[in-house]
């Protein structure tokens, strides 16, 4: 270990020159801090719009092409290159250019994210930008001053105030209204409960739904066709949702480890969306009652329409931002061999936590997710006995890949080995008639897929016959299959129903609670 972490070189991104201006858009959801970034970005008519998610950056790219012409603006993001040459860019913050004339740093706060903060730090540290808005919740005003003390700060207030309304029930809602729940099966088990009584009417949003199905599911909600939307958390993380009322029915979640209740600056964040600038007066949000398996706290909700954490200059925030994250490059570890790769990330971590105890805005990234996929290549290769270079083992290693695609990730490895066995792996995968049976979690599995298909076929063009085009078809195929699927299951829902009697039961459960007392007593 030690002679791992001789070899290791820890070292801070830099900039060769300052930008001229710097300008922090800070406030809450629905404040117009984002449309006015654009705008300036707009009338620039050069420079790079970067945020957090796939869907912010086409929203962004959408919007800026109604503006100034589409054949002015371009799309890069680990999935897709549309016009990539143009001079305005929309693009995730992983594949922002580290320069250019004007920056909009969408989300600053993730900086502080455990597992991709690194990539909007380089960008706070290195982007050589004549200008840069950064934007996000006043949260990050800690953040934004560490890293440019002669920052200019504009603070965004919300457009409508938003009102506690209390308790409402199944019976009593309205159109125009959102009620969040915290798991997949939750949120279909309430959007079935919610069918019953608006029937046909209902639109669903989770996290693992393709993008397509979830804009046609906005879509529904947004023009009408759908007068309930019922959704995850995914609400809180850049899907633009603008609803009359919103409605927690749960106030709890569970975060990997424990379910808890979630924290005021989460539940704002997603509270934030209620209110329709135009159409109402003011945002309406409360909690869901009588649901008989989920439960809100109407009090912890309430208490989180109001910021109460001091924040500099008198402001008010949720929490406060105040770290950024980074992560090694290649060049930082000292390795010439693939196999030296894990060792080498032990010490980096080791040696960085040293080296910056004394910086007190910088933290070192969870390097977990790298040792993991890191694991899975390595391990299928030596099943295989086939090699792969340095650069393309830390290519794999960085793939934006959960822990549910690590056996594609291997797979991935093979194919750039010219591994036999790859090929009709990816082409099974790739096919798009495996899905005319398919369940809703199959299908939702197979647009998890595309999504890293269509990663690898931009990287590796043409390798083992994955090419754009097929990854984009299984895409299109997958999300046409979720949305076919999820009418069944919200119109003659299986789960939150019990499967002996039929009645409404808690979605985590295959019976109701009495049909299991007689189950149990037999």
């Amino acid at each position: 270990m030690q002679q791992a972490e001789r070899r290791v070189a820890v070292s801070l991104p830099v900039r060769r020159t300052q930008p001229e201006r710097v300008v922090a858009h800070l406030g809450p959801t629905n404040s117009g801090k984002t449309y006015a970034a654009l705008k300036e970005l707009a009338e620039k008519r050069s420079g790079v719009y970067a945020g957090p998610l796939r869907m912010l950056a086409q929203e962004a790219h959408r919007r800026l092409g109604e503006w100034i012409g589409p054949e002015h603006v371009g799309l890069v993001t680990g999935e897709e290159r549309l016009n990539e040459h143009a001079p305005v860019i929309c693009s995730t913050v992983e594949m922002a250019p580290q320069a250019g004339e004007l920056l909009v740093l969408d989300e600053v706060q993730w900086a502080d994210d455990t597992e991709r903060g690194s990539a909007w730090t380089r960008l706070l540290l290195a982007g050589e930008y004549r200008e840069i808005l950064l934007l996000g919740a006043l949260d990050a005003l800690p953040l934004v001053e560490r890293a440019f003390p002669n920052h200019e700060l504009k603070v965004f207030e919300r457009k409508l105030p938003l009102e506690f309304v209390g308790e409402r029930t199944l019976r009593s809602l309205t159109r125009g209204t959102v009620v969040v729940a915290f798991s997949r099966r939750a949120v279909l088990a309430l959007a079935g409960e919610v069918n019953r009584l608006h029937p046909g009417r209902v639109a669903v949003l989770y996290g693992a739904m393709p993008l397509s199905s979830r804009r046609e599911e906005m879509e529904r909600f947004v023009s009408g066709a759908a007068d309930v939307c019922v959704a995850t958390d995914v609400l809180g993380h850049g899907v633009n949702l603008p609803c009359e009322t919103l409605l927690f029915a749960e106030t709890t979640k569970f975060d990997g480890e424990a379910r808890r209740d979630l924290l005021p600056w989460e539940l704002a964040q997603i509270a934030g969306r209620a209110g329709r600038f135009g159409l109402v007066e003011r945002g309406h949000v409360g909690v869901l009652a009588g649901l008989g398996w989920g439960s809100a706290n109407a009090a912890l909700v309430e208490s989180a329409l109001e910021p109460h954490v001091p924040l500099p200059g008198g402001h008010l925030g949720y929490r406060v931002v105040d770290e950024a994250r980074i992560r090694p490059q290649l060049s930082e570890l000292g390795v010439e061999n693939p196999m030296q790769l894990d060792a080498a990330l032990v010490a980096w971590h080791r040696v960085a936590l040293r080296e910056w105890a004394f910086e007190s805005w910088l933290a070192v990234e969870s390097l977990q997710p790298l040792r993991l996929r890191l694991d899975a290549v390595q391990r299928r290769l030596a099943e295989r006995g086939r090699r792969l270079s340095l650069a393309d083992t830390w290519k794999l290693v960085n793939a934006p890949v959960d822990e549910d695609g690590l056996a594609l990730l291997a797979t991935f490895a093979l194919a750039i080995t010219g591994d036999r066995v790859a090929r009709p792996q990816l082409s099974f995968l790739l096919d798009p008639t495996r899905l005319r049976g398919a369940s809703l979690e199959d299908a939702e599995q197979a647009g998890r897929e595309a999504s890293i298909l269509r990663w690898f076929a931009l990287q590796y063009p043409g390798v083992a016959g994955v090419t754009i085009e097929r990854a984009a078809a299984l895409e299109e195929a997958a999300a046409a299959r979720v949305v076919a699927r999820l009418r069944v299951e919200v119109e003659s829902p299986t789960i939150g129903r019990c499967r002996s009697c039929g009645r409404s039961c808690a979605p985590w459960f295959p019976l109701c609670d009495r049909c299991a007392g007689v189950t149990s007593r037999a």
